[in-house]
This record gives structure tokens, sequence and C-alpha cells, in this order.
């Protein structure tokens, strides 16, 4: 007796959203879920974790208002708010076309205006390599339509507030211009 194989019109055939030419792995998506949501999604839950355990940390005594737990609990809230940017920011993108390629020039440029801060910050001290620092930032993300003036006047209020910030109220010491690293006295 002879064995009878199916032949194709016996298979049955589902529909392959990649076969039947309608393109809807665009934006990399796939059958409804973006894929561009997954870090997205992983930094939320380690924003979470964070928080919970930000929320468990116990004062030894009574700080007030900005005790051990006051920071991270911030930075999970921006962190938050961060992310429902990028989420909506991933829902306007969505038609976009795939045609646009990913430019990592100005992550690029970011790490080594950072890289140079970092060096530059104790020598240069505090408000000068902050000020430079600031300002390349602003150049960066595009405020150089905006004019020099307006440029410096962000740079000058971004590293007043920052100088408030860390020297005034957390009473950090931030250094000042190093005169043994350039030779003065």
């Amino acid at each position: 007796m002879q064995e009878r194989r199916p032949t194709l019109a016996a298979v049955p055939h589902f529909d392959d959203p990649c076969r039947n030419g309608d393109d809807q792995m665009k934006s990399g998506s796939s059958g409804g879920w973006d894929r561009r949501l997954i870090l997205p999604f992983v930094l939320f839950v380690i924003t979470s974790i964070y928080l919970a355990t930000a929320l468990q940390i116990t004062a030894q005594f009574d700080e007030g208002l900005v005790g051990p737990s006051f920071v991270p609990v911030v930075a999970s809230i921006l962190m938050y708010v961060a992310l429902a940017f990028v989420v909506y920011g991933m829902r306007k993108d969505r038609d976009t076309t795939e045609s646009e390629k990913i430019s990592l020039v100005a992550p690029i440029k970011v790490v080594a205006v950072t890289a140079l801060y970092i060096l530059a910050f104790k020598p240069l001290g505090y408000p000068v390599s902050t000020f430079l620092y600031v300002y390349a930032l602003l150049f960066i993300f595009g405020l150089e339509d905006t004019g020099h003036v307006k440029r410096l006047i962000y740079t000058i209020a971004i590293t007043g507030v920052f100088y408030v910030l860390f020297a005034v109220i957390f009473q950090v010491r931030l250094p000042l211009f190093d005169t043994e690293f350039w030779g003065m006295f």
C-alpha cells in the first residue's frame, strides 16, 4: 500500500503579515506590539523597584522634607516623566518611514563634551567648567538658532541654579579655579 503525502493545497494557510506585502513591521512593531517599547518598559520596572526601595529608607532622626530618600524619590518621579515623554514621542513617531537613518553624531558629541567636562572640572573649577559644558550642550541640542545672547543667558541661569542647588542647599564644596594646577599662587 502506498503512503499518501499531503499536497500543499491540503495544508492550511495562515495569513503571514510579512508575506502578504502589508508593512506591519514598520517602526519595529510586530503584531501590534512595538519592540521599541521594550527599553522604556525595562526602565519603568527598574525605576519602580528603585522607588520602592527608596521609600523603605528610614531616617535615623527627623530631617524634615529633605531626608535620605528625598533625592531618589525625586529622581524616580523625573524618570517617570521622562519615560512618559519618550513613549508619547514614539506614538507620534509611529508613522515615520523606515528610510530615516539614526544619527549617532549628537550622542557622540555629548559623550565627548562630558568627558572634557570631567577632565576640566577640577582645574577650571565649577563655575568655568560648568558654564562651558552647558554652553556646549545647548549648542549640540540646537539652541544655536536662538542667538548667542539667549544661549549665554540660559547658560548663566543653569550654571547658577545648579550652583545654588549643590553649594547652598546641599552644601557640597564645589571646586573653584585650581591655582596649584596652573602653577599660580
